[in-house]
């Protein structure tokens, strides 16, 4: 079972990574910001530490985009030294200016499937909303045990495959009333049940998930695309439709999006699925990495 689910998620080079760095370096000003949703989801994980018992002397938080979760992470841990990978250069604010004699985070670029680390270097990988960016989830996860130390903590955040099935309904009714095929809009996202698998799949042990489902009121749609854009998210795939767009497609979106999910009250609403994941690297000789 788990290798299929490999399979099912290293889909060949759909994602268009010109395309995100774009969007991603125009959103950073937002993304960055203390009030920002990501900083906001990202809160939920840092509260997670505080069941864990784990002194860290080094960590790694993998897919920075905004700088506050690095913050955060060298604030509980003044001594560590904090590591700050951001995929792409130009991501979150500039370096803070602390004492001298203060530990501040490094901030580094780099990929997930191909960390720039030597084996074994970190007792914490954190990483919040970022890891399903990758296009390739099962090597980032193996990249990230490669990483860790033994027996060392592996702590993430990723969006689940239920999140904006609303807009994903909608989007898909507008493709068939222009007559033409589904074309993709994302990323394979992983479930509850194929995130585990998959962490499993890649050498970690004891691992467990579980999910915030969230339905999030909106005033319109239009209000939720704006905020999609102000995170970086949108259809960064290399094989998107050129033809979809314009004040036409997003009012006609609007029109469906009101009349399949305005609820009884008059409200309108949007799904977003958080799947929370920690998992130990353990000393399995059969996942040498």
């Amino acid at each position: 079972m788990a290798e299929g689910l490999i399979v099912a998620f290293h889909p060949p080079a759909v994602l268009d990574r010109q395309r995100l760095r774009r969007a991603w370096q125009r959103a950073a000003p937002t993304m960055s910001a203390p009030e920002g949703l990501l900083a906001q989801m990202g809160q939920p994980l840092l509260e997670r530490l505080d069941d864990i018992r784990l002194t860290p002397t080094r960590i790694l938080e993998l897919g920075d985009r905004s700088g506050q979760m690095a913050r955060q992470l060298q604030k509980r841990w003044p001594k560590a030294q904090v590591c700050a990978l951001a995929p792409f250069p130009g991501l979150g604010p500039p370096p803070s200016r602390g004492l001298p004699w203060q530990r501040r985070p490094w901030q580094l670029v780099g990929e997930a499937r191909r960390l720039p680390f030597a084996r074994g270097q970190f007792d914490l990988v954190i990483s919040s909303m970022a890891l399903h960016w990758s296009s390739d989830l099962p090597a980032a996860l193996r990249e990230v045990r490669r990483v860790l130390a033994a027996d060392r903590l592996f702590l993430f955040t990723v969006a689940g495959s239920e999140s904006l099935q609303e807009l994903h309904a909608c989007l898909a009714q507008w493709d068939r009333e222009r007559g033409g095929g589904s074309w993709p809009r994302q990323l394979p996202l992983p479930s509850l049940a194929g995130l585990g698998d998959l962490l499993t799949a890649s050498g970690f042990v004891l691992p467990v998930v579980d999910r915030d489902r969230l339905s999030l009121p909106i005033p319109d749609l239009p209000w939720l695309l704006r905020q999609l854009r102000a995170m970086g998210a949108g259809n960064h795939m290399r094989n998107r439709s050129q033809g979809l767009g314009g004040r036409g497609c997003v009012r006609r979106l609007e029109q469906l999006y009101d009349q399949e999910f305005r609820q009884r009250d008059n409200s309108l609403h949007c799904t977003l699925e958080l799947l929370f994941g920690h998992a130990w690297k353990g000393l399995d000789k059969s996942h040498p990495g």
